[in-house]
């Protein structure tokens, strides 16, 4: 996982460098990382195009075989391996998105190591830099200390800087607000020049987790701490439209696909459908992850919703299915020879 987020942080790194921007940075990188995961993509759209063309045959081996669930196993592998499908190549692109997001919640977590490209040994000479600066503006240090809700800096070095990676985003934000801070020799002494990260978009701070009970609270008619300003509203409104854009591209993927045969029990009862359960559960996920973790994973979550509905439109457009519609009818056909010869 180490080497991911080292790998996801050069390149939101050197996407801030280029843009000066933390929003477009995300935009970039997000782009970068769907381009990097097209050939995947590209298989599991194709192999879910065969699939669907297949759904007529694989619906009479399931009328054939029914009861028989080994049976009913072995014809299904049978014909997924004479077509080339594997059956396990749609999830893959998602499990691959799962330690991209984890590592990325890191990233984001942690810029001054993985953004602002500060060493792991050198953390301390942030902090001593603070001290020193603060000595003549003890009221903007209180207020950093407030906002990490510890008494000292001396924390990070009583605990040898063990907790110093919770803290980075106050850090990183307080020293792009006092950027003074890095003309000290404890910076200068390393003849390094660190990238000062501006987390602000728009007037959203993208380094900020949204209040989820400052929104309950107005609902239910009490105004959350502060007031409510637009970096309030803009931090709610990510995860709303995370969910939402997760919600909208299930729904739009669902409606490119051909209407699926109704699956029905021994019972004659349908049967429950596994797509209308993640159409619903994973837009809640979404808006759950975007409400609990820095602004900027929702924001990614949203342009990697949008992302992948434009992929799903450009791939099923150009994508070249070696399956056709005839080879599906001749297929129906040996099945329903074979059927009539098993009568007889």
């Amino acid at each position: 996982m180490s080497y991911i987020m080292l790998g996801l942080g050069w390149v939101l790194k050197l996407m801030y460098t280029i843009t000066s921007n933390y929003g477009i940075a995300i935009i970039l990188f997000t782009i970068i990382i769907k381009l990097i995961l097209m050939p995947l993509t590209v298989k599991q759209q194709k192999s879910m195009l065969k699939t669907q063309k297949l759904q007529p045959l694989l619906m009479e081996i399931q009328k054939k075989y029914g009861n028989d669930k080994d049976k009913l196993n072995q014809e299904t592998m049978k014909l997924y391996q004479k077509y080339k499908i594997n059956p396990m190549s749609g999830c893959l692109p998602m499990l691959i998105q799962l330690p991209i997001l984890l590592a990325l919640y890191w990233v984001v977590k942690k810029p001054i190591i993985y953004i602002m490209g500060v060493g792991g040994s050198d953390v301390w000479r942030i902090v001593s830099a603070i001290e020193d600066w603060g000595a003549g503006n003890p009221d903007a240090v209180n207020q950093l200390l407030s906002s990490m809700k510890i008494d000292s800096l001396n924390v990070f070095v009583e605990q040898q800087f063990k907790n110093f990676g919770q803290y980075e985003i106050q850090i990183a934000r307080f020293l792009h607000e006092y950027p003074a801070i890095m003309n000290s020799h404890w910076i200068t002494d390393t003849g390094i020049t660190y990238t000062l990260i501006d987390f602000n978009f728009f007037g959203i701070d993208l380094s900020a987790t949204p209040d989820l009970w400052g929104l309950i609270g107005l609902i239910t008619g009490k105004l959350p701490e502060g007031g409510i300003t637009w970096n309030t509203i803009g931090l709610w409104l990510i995860p709303i439209i995370a969910g939402g854009s997760s919600y909208l591209t299930s729904k739009l993927t669902q409606a490119m696909q051909p209407p699926q045969p109704v699956q029905k029990d021994e019972n004659g009862l349908e049967k429950p459908n596994p797509m209308k359960t993640m159409m619903i559960m994973m837009p809640l996920f979404s808006a759950w992850i975007a409400f609990t973790m820095p602004a900027a994973i929702g924001f990614y979550w949203i342009l990697s919703s949008i992302l992948q509905l434009v992929q799903q439109i450009a791939i099923n457009k150009v994508a070249n299915v070696d399956l056709t519609d005839d080879i599906v009818k001749e297929e129906m056909e040996n099945a329903k020879k074979n059927r009539k010869k098993r009568k007889k």
